[in-house]
């Protein structure tokens, strides 16, 4: 199957590669066999397409329904314009934070936003979006975030592999994720998944 690969973000040694699956139509996070993040010395890079044999991951549970185990690659070419290409074959959020992942993420002001396990019923960890403002960079917590200044202060935690900007200009085509389940504080429940920044596409 044609894979092209669209995301590498940061985990701690290693990398989650996010891609679109070309044949199949739709958004994929490329696991190794051994249902592991990719390694650091991984080959995939942004604007690549391969040929690329794998299976569903098992026990796959909401929104995180894009891993897939992969099984074989074959590199098969660079993409001229990768922009060019998602906005002809992806879907795209419009607007504000509010309109991304079907309105289920609760946006505190000044803080991240993030999905509640009562709402787990989304079926997509990873989108596509187009902010209507501008997005400026900050620092909180010791963390690169970018923010959206609307009606109240959205901030988007920035974990890609891409270096960072001051500002992503409006409009520009953006990816957004959803973290694992997990909870800061241990006596919290239920956990969170939290929405971050994973990377945006500049035309060439």
């Amino acid at each position: 199957m044609r894979i092209l690969i669209v995301a590498k973000t940061h985990m701690k040694h290693a990398f989650c590669v996010g891609a679109y699956d070309i044949t199949n139509n739709k958004n994929i996070r490329l696991l190794t066999s051994k249902e592991d993040n990719q390694p650091l010395d991984t080959k995939f890079n942004i604007g690549q397409i391969w040929d690329i044999e794998y299976i569903a991951r098992h026990n796959i549970s909401n929104p995180h329904t894009e891993d897939v185990l992969v099984q074989k690659v074959e590199f098969v070419e660079n993409i001229n314009n990768i922009v060019d290409f998602l906005i002809k074959n992806v879907p795209i959020w419009k607007g504000s934070p509010e309109k991304i992942f079907d309105g289920k993420i609760n946006f505190p002001i000044g803080g991240s936003g993030y999905l509640e396990q009562e709402k787990s019923n989304l079926t997509s960890s990873v989108g596509f979006w187009m902010s209507d403002k501008d997005l400026e960079l900050t620092i909180l917590e010791d963390k690169k975030h970018y923010l959206y200044f609307g009606e109240q202060v959205y901030a988007f935690p920035f974990v890609g592999s891409m270096d960072k900007v001051e500002t992503i200009v409006k409009d520009t085509l953006l990816r957004v994720s959803l973290t694992r389940w997990w909870s800061p504080n241990l006596n919290r429940s239920p956990k969170r998944c939290y929405c971050q920044l994973s990377g945006w596409f500049n035309s060439k």
